[in-house]
């Protein structure tokens, strides 16, 4: 499997926890396990972005760091990269057709990246380990109810699920000039596409 055909595979099976968290949203189960549910999911996806990040590397490079490819922990795979000056992540973008000053310079396509809905490497860390507390069986010891585990954390939960979402939903991974481009979603039929790009050199 080359590595277009490992990112799409990758990004479908991310999708398809979204969609799990979202029928966990919307159902009408007891409140707290619905959420340690979603948070479970969660957590997933965030290993899924670290992943897709190796793929990128590779695409792009042809090659990762050994010391990152062997980890399955988000955090210790982002260190790894990081510690090989490979700051690659996910960037939330769109694609529109270029204009007629763009097109005379060659490019056919633009890539206009969101930045409201960007991530940084230590906030997709936060709420990695945010999603972590909910794992574990909440200690009646400590919070003596589940209801006193916090509907604070629930909410809070739910809110970075929204930003995971937000943050890969439509988003363009680039290393070293060679690109894809993917959505979640697609708005013509609602599958999971990816595309490969190259920056145009000057």
């Amino acid at each position: 499997m080359n590595t277009v055909h490992m990112y799409q595979d990758l990004m479908k099976r991310v999708r398809s926890r979204f969609d799990v968290i979202e029928l966990l949203r919307i159902s009408e189960g007891e409140s707290f396990t619905r959420a340690e549910s979603a948070a479970f999911q969660g957590r997933k996806i965030v290993e899924g972005i670290a992943y897709a990040c190796l793929i990128a590397i590779e695409h792009g490079a042809q090659q990762i760091p050994r010391d990152a490819k062997k980890h399955w922990n988000a955090e210790k795979i982002f260190r790894a990269l990081k510690s090989k000056g490979f700051d690659t992540l996910p960037s939330p973008s769109v694609i529109r057709p270029a204009t007629e000053r763009e097109r005379a310079d060659g490019h056919t396509i633009v890539v206009e990246g969101i930045s409201e809905n960007r991530l940084s490497h230590d906030q997709i860390a936060e709420i990695y380990q945010r999603l972590h507390a909910w794992l574990h069986e909440a200690n009646p010891y400590v919070y003596g109810s589940t209801g006193a585990f916090g509907p604070d954390k629930t909410d809070i939960l739910w809110k970075d699920l929204e930003k995971l979402k937000t943050f890969v939903n439509r988003h363009f991974i680039s290393v070293q000039g060679e690109a894809i481009f993917c959505t979640l979603w697609d708005l013509n039929d609602n599958q999971t596409k990816v595309l490969q790009l190259s920056k145009l050199k000057a």
